[in-house]
């Protein structure tokens, strides 16, 4: 894919599915609660990631790219939907804005110290393994949720 492809495609259907994610992630959240939509949309996400792997065995398909991409997005809307429920769940009252201020940054550290190394992860194994390899990793953090967000719990523990 050209870099213009990649670009019309995110701008074209990645902004609006992750406008729709959000929006559906809030509905679906209201109906599950915080934890499921946690383990949900955390799955979907996985799922997502998946899906760029299937696009690098394919190979070169703008309708496929246009899913994977949209799809990608919509789950991540989905995914930040109940992480914002779940940070705002578990800040006390009284240290709100600065709970709150330090949780939304700390979501950004993973993208940041990743960002480096994925470079080469990828130009060493190839993008097929690149994302079965990425798609792995999010078994760590789905397992966390056993701890801080049980599926059968209907509120998220304090931390």
């Amino acid at each position: 894919f050209s870099k213009t492809e990649i670009g019309a495609v995110v701008k074209l259907f990645g902004f609006w599915a992750t406008i729709a994610g959000s929006l559906i992630g809030g509905i679906i959240m209201i109906r599950l609660g915080i934890n499921r939509a946690l383990w949900v949309f955390g799955f979907l996400q996985a799922i997502s990631t998946a899906c760029f792997a299937l696009l690098a065995r394919v190979g070169y398909s703008l309708p496929l790219l246009s899913g994977v991409i949209g799809f990608e997005n919509l789950s991540a809307g989905m995914g930040t939907a109940a992480y914002i429920a779940f940070m705002a769940s578990i800040t006390d009252k009284r240290f709100t804005a600065t709970q709150y201020a330090l949780l939304s940054s700390l979501m950004g550290v993973p993208r940041v110290l990743a960002s480096a190394p994925t470079g080469f992860l990828a130009k060493s194994l190839g993008w097929e393994s690149f994302f079965i390899v990425c798609t792995l990793i999010a078994i760590p953090g789905m397992l966390l949720l056993l701890k801080f967000a049980p599926w059968r719990q209907s509120s998220v523990r304090g931390i």
